[in-house]
């Protein structure tokens, strides 16, 4: 088919188009169920792609190779994921007495001896990542947002790895970056893709580090992994909680699995490879 018949064709389908468009009003469209109208979106979709990649080819000008969307969320979360991995670590104990204000995002990397984490003991890959949502979600200022940042590494998590019976705080170092209000969610959303931290509840492995034992429906239901590894919480282990379906043999082993399959190595690399910022 010439392009002069193919202009002739699609000039005849946009007319068919406007008048099934015009006479597909909602009494209409409730004579086909709701599966047959998503089937149908989706072939319309498909339809307006295909379009859209032929209308591509015929103009003259090309699209860009690349290009860069500082809006995009994946590209916020990985320059502010760059801008925090590149800031020195702290020991975690060092922020015991000294609060400081703001919002944001952080990340806790081990260098202890535990066997459990020898695949990343002392390389720059969190164990565990996450967010500290600003008090007041319109703040402006670190003042405005107060010492949430602080106070989840401080008060939380630091106080949670002292209880651990083996676990060192001095093992403990941290990354963390004050943010602008709402940009600590696209950053935190990064950086859990990219390291796939075992602490993380989205990694389903040795989760539970998070958990807080305050509520008696807490107190009551199945020991977390993380604490079935690292006892010393008192409610995790008080009368009621049950144990967790599996052991601490296989926790570890669920773990150095987790760590073959996603190799430390590879995860630095990704750092480095700004391609997935580009559309």
């Amino acid at each position: 088919m010439v392009l002069g018949d193919t202009r002739e064709w699609l000039e005849s389908v946009r007319h068919d188009l406007r008048e099934a468009i015009a006479e597909a009003d909602d009494a209409y469209l409730a004579d086909y169920s709701d599966q047959t109208r998503r089937k149908f979106k989706a072939e319309i979709v498909e339809t307006i792609e295909l379009l859209d990649q032929f209308a591509q080819r015929i103009d003259p000008t090309r699209q860009p190779g690349a290009v860069f969307n500082p809006s995009n969320p994946t590209t916020i979360g990985r320059m502010i994921a760059l801008c925090m991995a590149n800031r020195a670590p702290r020991p975690l104990p060092s922020l015991d007495g000294n609060p400081f204000y703001g919002g944001g995002v952080y990340a806790l990397y081990y260098k202890g001896e535990h066997p459990a984490y020898s695949e990343i003991s002392g390389r720059p890959i969190p164990i565990y990542v996450g967010r500290a949502d600003p008090s007041e979600p319109q703040a402006h200022t670190p003042e405005e947002q107060g010492n949430k940042l602080w106070h989840r590494l401080c008060k939380d998590h630091l106080k949670n790895i002292r209880l651990a019976e083996n676990l060192d705080e001095d093992d403990f170092d941290c990354r963390y970056l004050v943010t602008l209000s709402g940009y600590q969610l696209a950053a935190e959303a990064f950086l859990i893709a990219t390291f796939k931290p075992i602490w993380n509840n989205e990694v389903k492995i040795c989760f539970g580090f998070g958990k807080h034992g305050d509520k008696a429906t807490t107190r009551a239901n199945t020991r977390s992994p993380w604490d079935s590894l690292h006892p010393g919480r008192k409610w995790a282990w008080a009368e009621g909680n049950k144990p967790n379906d599996r052991s601490e043999a296989e926790i570890i082993a669920d773990i150095h699995t987790h760590y073959a399959a996603n190799r430390p190595e590879d995860m630095e690399a990704k750092m480095s490879d700004l391609s997935d910022i580009l559309s």
